[in-house]
């Protein structure tokens, strides 16, 4: 959704008459009342406007650019800002530390715990085998990293690819210190944290014109009651059910 979405938004592309606004969806999370409506105010605008969509955006208010990039609108969604691009979420996965691991690859390492268990109503599922006949064990949504460095870090890419790529649930909000978040999560719920601080820009009293670079934050797990109290550990959410 998010490279569909890039790809509208260029400046010598306009497709205003195929352009849908994508309607954010995700477990447990909902929007503002009003976003729909708001969402159905723009997208008629731009039926409606002779201008290039990239043109169209930079005459928007706040929240409407916030809509028009596919965000959703919550109460701590941080208008007026722009959500890094894919680009940008990839370098800031894949920086390496000392031993070469990515940053991504770290994160996954410390996190894959929380999502493992089995899937709700497994109980009455068949054994899963292996082709030798040994039951499987269930690593959960995420995983589990093993093996060589440059594996995991290989792995580790697959699932920001599984995040990014299919993300329905996109959105920027503030936390203190005016550290600006990004966030990606799929239908289940499961995700993926950047972030940028934006304190830098007011440093030592002097304004700063270029913005800093974005930082990977870590995995996200489904939103869940008492989800703090308990670590967010979970079995996989059945969101058919």
């Amino acid at each position: 959704m998010l490279r569909k979405l890039l790809r509208l938004l260029k400046p010598d592309v306009d497709m205003r008459s195929s352009f849908v606004i994508p309607i954010p969806h995700c477990f447990n999370i909902e929007e503002l009342p009003s976003a729909a409506s708001q969402r159905s105010q723009i997208q008629e605008l731009i039926r409606c406007s002779n201008q290039p969509l990239a043109e169209l955006k930079q005459t928007l208010d706040p929240l409407s650019r916030h809509l028009l990039n596919g965000l959703a609108y919550t109460v701590g969604s941080a208008l007026g800002s722009e959500p890094p691009t894919r680009e940008e979420c990839l370098t800031a996965f894949s920086i390496p530390n000392k031993v070469g691991l990515t940053a991504g690859a770290r994160a996954w390492s410390k996190h894959s715990h929380r999502s493992q268990g089995k899937t709700s109503g497994a109980k009455d599922s068949p054994v899963k085998r292996n082709n030798k006949g040994q039951i499987k064990i269930d690593t959960g949504w995420w995983g589990t990293p093993s093996g060589s460095v440059s594996s995991i870090n290989e792995r580790g890419l697959i699932l920001f690819e599984r995040v990014v790529d299919n993300s329905s649930w996109r959105n920027l909000h503030w936390l203190p210190h005016q550290v600006l978040v990004y966030e990606a999560r799929v239908a289940e719920g499961y995700g993926m944290r950047w972030s940028q601080d934006r304190s830098v820009l007011e440093s030592g009293g002097e304004v700063v014109a270029e913005l800093p670079s974005w930082t990977f934050r870590g995995f996200v797990e489904p939103m869940i009651e008492n989800g703090h109290e308990v670590g967010w550990k979970h079995h996989i959410l059945d969101t058919q059910q």
